[in-house]
């Protein structure tokens, strides 16, 4: 028995881990082959909130992009979706309000003005 149990809080524990949106994401990749290495972590300002740093440019000569924030401050508003905060589009260098949707296999980011919303979803890199 306490070896079931053991065992059982072990696979609890990988499961909840394999989805949640702390870690490594991937951009989607642009027409020339880059993208980018988000790193998504708690804001370190306020742990409640959830931010993301490029980490690495793939295929790109934007080099100066690492250590750049891409989204930041989004609040928990579901299990799985957080809100409330901003983020940074590369391709118009222009914040938007934010939203973060996580999925099983996908991270959801999006930029928003007003009701609208559009985004990417990113995925975890191979290994």
């Amino acid at each position: 028995m306490k070896y079931t149990l053991i065992a059982a809080t072990i696979l609890f524990a990988t499961q909840a881990s394999a989805n949640e949106p702390f870690g490594v994401w991937q951009t989607i990749t642009d027409d020339t082959g880059a993208y980018l290495l988000v790193d998504v972590q708690p804001c370190a300002a306020d742990a409640a909130k959830l931010c993301s740093t490029v980490t690495e440019v793939i295929n790109s000569p934007h080099q100066n992009l690492v250590g750049r924030p891409l989204f930041w401050d989004l609040e928990a508003t579901d299990d799985n979706k957080w809100e409330n905060g901003k983020v940074w589009d590369a391709a118009t260098d222009k914040v938007y309000d934010a939203q973060v949707t996580l999925g099983k296999t996908a991270m959801r980011v999006e930029g928003c003005v007003s009701l609208f919303c559009d985004g990417q979803n990113w995925k975890r890199p191979q290994k």
